[in-house]
């Protein structure tokens, strides 16, 4: 092989290990815990566990319960019960940003309009 050619490989390589690491890290970047958010005289909170649960609660009250799960920068939910849960077998997904202490989510696809609408109307504060 040229000198050239493996001159030119070296950075190829270098940029595939790079990227496969930048995905493994983003999912470890994800944060579990609970975050918050206030509508009005409402709060809102999401708790994700280490067990792939999460719980959604309006001023203490648990309205939704139902699992996650992350790859890179993508976070899925299902709902499975709660006054406010989406019917059927409805998963949600989205991107997620953490920025500091704020989770900002981005729908990518989610046929929950309830849902879709509350997790992406504001930024979420880790507690």
């Amino acid at each position: 092989m040229s000198e050239r050619r493996r001159w030119i490989c070296k950075p190829a390589g270098f940029l595939i290990v790079l990227l496969a690491l930048t995905a493994v890290t983003s999912a470890d970047e994800f944060k579990k815990g609970t975050y918050s958010a206030r509508t009005g005289g409402v709060k809102f909170s999401i708790k994700y566990d280490e067990s792939g649960k999460v719980t959604v609660s309006r001023n203490g009250e648990i309205v939704v319960e139902g699992t996650y799960k992350v790859k890179g920068d993508e976070l899925e939910v299902r709902d499975e019960k709660g006054a406010m849960a989406c019917g059927g077998d409805q998963p949600g997904k989205y991107k997620w940003k953490l920025e500091g202490k704020k989770l900002t989510l981005t729908k990518v696809e989610d046929e929950c309009g309830g849902r879709s609408t509350a997790l992406t109307a504001q930024a979420w504060e880790q507690e």
